[in-house]
């Protein structure tokens, strides 16, 4: 199993859908901090209202979306073990994306990966949009990459930026940006449901994202067991690594996401889509 600490990698409402029952407030608070942000420069001293959004929004699952444009056909070789995804313009593929962030002076510094939730929105892992003191700099999100320089849909800049002010905590590690276009209009989007109170030990762990020991900017998954889960995180032996930070973990099926990608080690973990977490995403989307 190719693992790292941390899976950030460092170089050298629309189409609301699914389940009709509410996602009610559990306890398991988080606190959402969102800014602006305007040519890449987040608006750091006017934070947007954060008020209400964990609160029960009346469901709990959103559906999937396989986008306008005509789909491709589905090519991977092999369905484990980190496998490379050679047509990352098919479903699921193309609703996942490579997140470059930059500097002050438009230097990459890191990157990670992102997936789409609505026609503008993209969650990921919140230590690739904060250090834990100010929101990242500037940032792009490119669809569907498929190696430097081939980005069938283009490249798209954030116009805000949402994390947890406590993202250093267990389960606070998450993320969402919004973009300057609708590109999931284009592509499509995967649907979220809170798995509070789901038994998902045993059950198969799929995580697809821009790992940084391979070519750059290429796609890769893996698929594995869930080995454990607590309120707020789940674990699983499927292969990730660096620069993976913030794919989705899908569980028996690729439309549905109930957790976010954030590191590894003995074992890799996610952040799990708890009520309020799902409250919070689907309400921002």
């Amino acid at each position: 199993m190719a693992t790292a600490t941390l899976a950030l990698s460092i170089p050298a409402l629309a189409g609301l859908g699914g389940s009709a029952s509410a996602a009610p407030t559990t306890g398991l608070s988080i606190d959402p901090v969102g800014y602006r942000v305007v040519d890449g420069k987040p608006d750091v001293n006017n934070p947007l209202p954060s008020v209400g959004l964990t609160e029960d929004v009346g469901y709990s699952a959103t559906a999937s979306s396989n986008g306008s444009v005509l789909l491709s056909p589905r090519s991977v070789i092999g369905s484990d073990d980190r496998t490379q995804v050679y047509n990352t313009q098919s479903n699921p593929y193309r609703r996942s994306g490579q997140i470059t962030v930059f500097d002050s002076s438009r230097t990459r510094t890191a990157t990670c990966t992102g997936w789409l939730i609505s026609p503008t929105a993209v969650v990921t892992a919140g230590h690739c949009l904060t250090d834990g003191t100010a929101p990242t700099v500037d940032l792009e999100f490119a669809p569907a990459r498929n190696g430097v320089g081939n980005d069938p849909y283009g490249t798209f800049r954030a116009t805000a930026v949402w994390f947890d002010a406590q993202y250093g905590s267990p389960g606070r590690d998450w993320g969402l940006i919004q973009l300057d276009a609708p590109v999931g209009d284009d592509v499509g989007w995967y649907g979220i449901e809170s798995v509070d109170n789901l038994d998902l030990v045993g059950h198969q762990a799929r995580v697809i994202g821009y790992p940084g020991d391979k070519a750059a900017g290429t796609l890769w998954q893996a698929v594995d067991t869930i080995s454990a889960e607590t309120d707020r995180t789940l674990s699983y032996a499927t292969d990730t690594f660096g620069g993976q930070s913030g794919a989705a973990v899908t569980t028996d099926g690729d439309d549905t996401a109930v957790a976010i990608h954030t590191d590894g080690g003995s074992t890799n973990s996610g952040t799990v889509l708890t009520a309020e977490l799902f409250n919070t995403l689907a309400r921002l989307r």
